[in-house]
């Protein structure tokens, strides 16, 4: 058998020599340095293209102490809320000089710490992270932070790091989800959670205030939190035992407020299987973004967060700190809360009073 020779990396000295210019008049226009005429880097670009040229990045990391590569780490990527903004993040930093990089955690803080040593090795020049917890690798972060690079907070803005965060004022779109099905002459509602998530206690103070406002009496119960880790995980069973349980009540729930992508699809199809009539019997609302609620059945009302916004929002103030990396106390960290909105259908569409 012909044994094929190891494919050799063309350096830029190889480069320079073929085309007659320096190693660093190589790697300035390919860098898109202003110090390179147009048509200087034209010929470069087509000749690297043309023989398939891939930079190496570890060398040129390792000789400037940056990687032009940023990360992104999400609890799961197989939620539409993150994938949504991993691709526009994506799309964005596709029209600059930076790679992406994506890292899960699984919502397990052992994986978010070896997520973050990771980008420590790997010696990545900025971090957008939506943490697992409010205090999850906070010695860490802070270390990154002050050390290595920064790093912007997105979705689960209650951590304790001191910097820039973007998210949703989560007690404000939980009010206006609670309030709104009460004046639909719902009485008796379940506030439907994931377990350990960061935002949950002020989704659970905008419920509260929302009931006491309409004077309609708190029920402990009526708080239920599903315990998983990834969208992937089998809590079908757990779920609808506890859903069944508040239905054959002495007073059963007549709506539901579901928090996460997964439980609002998975507790959908779950009454359908229980033969609740949705919206007669039980108004139904999702937070959720994906792109199928108006092929549910009933049509799924949701609470639609800003994701290209906040993307947009995390690269420029990520960008600006890189830009200002060296001054120290230039910045004044602010929390950005950006607007929610509810995507009225089907699922609330019918009113008891």
């Amino acid at each position: 058998m012909e044994r094929k020779e190891n494919m050799k990396r063309v350096t830029l000295k190889e480069i320079g020599k073929q085309l007659n210019l320096s190693p660093g008049t190589i790697s300035k226009a390919l860098n898109d340095s202003h110090e390179i005429s147009a048509e200087t880097k034209k010929m470069i670009l087509a000749y690297t293209q043309k023989i398939n040229y891939i930079p190496n990045f570890s060398a040129k990391s390792l000789k400037t102490g940056r990687s032009n590569t940023l990360a992104i780490i999400v609890p799961f990527i197989s939620s539409s809320f993150f994938f949504d903004f991993y691709e526009e993040i994506s799309l964005i930093l596709s029209q600059t000089n930076y790679q992406l990089i994506l890292l899960q955690t699984f919502n397990d803080e052992k994986k978010e710490k070896e997520a973050l040593e990771l980008c420590v090795q790997s010696n990545i020049d900025g971090i957008i992270i939506s943490p697992v917890k409010n205090d999850s690798s906070l010695s860490l972060l802070m270390y990154i932070m002050e050390q290595i690079c920064p790093i912007i907070i997105f979705d689960r803005i209650n951590h304790q790091l001191d910097t820039f965060k973007i998210g949703i004022q989560n007690n404000k779109v939980i009010y206006q989800a609670t309030e709104e099905m009460i004046k639909n002459g719902r009485k008796n509602i379940i506030l439907l959670l994931c377990k350990d998530i960061g935002g949950n206690t002020s989704r659970i103070k905008g419920y509260k205030d929302a009931l006491f406002n309409c004077s309609i009496p708190y029920n402990e119960q009526n708080i239920v939190e599903i315990s998983y880790s990834s969208p992937k995980d089998d809590i079908d069973e757990e779920l609808e035992r506890k859903i069944s349980s508040l239905l054959s009540s002495p007073h059963p729930p007549d709506a539901l407020l579901s928090t996460t992508d997964t439980l609002s699809l998975k507790v959908l199809h779950i009454l359908n299987k229980l033969a609740v009539k949705i919206p007669e019997n039980m108004n139904l609302i999702g937070f959720s973004n994906t792109p199928f609620a108006n092929s549910l059945n009933p049509s799924l009302t949701t609470i639609t967060q800003p994701t290209r916004l906040m993307a947009d929002r995390s690269v420029e103030l990520l960008l600006e700190m890189l830009k200002n990396r060296n001054k120290k106390n230039y910045f004044e960290f602010e929390t950005y809360f950006l607007d929610c909105k509810i995507e009225h259908r089907k699922s609330t569409s019918v009113s008891r009073e």
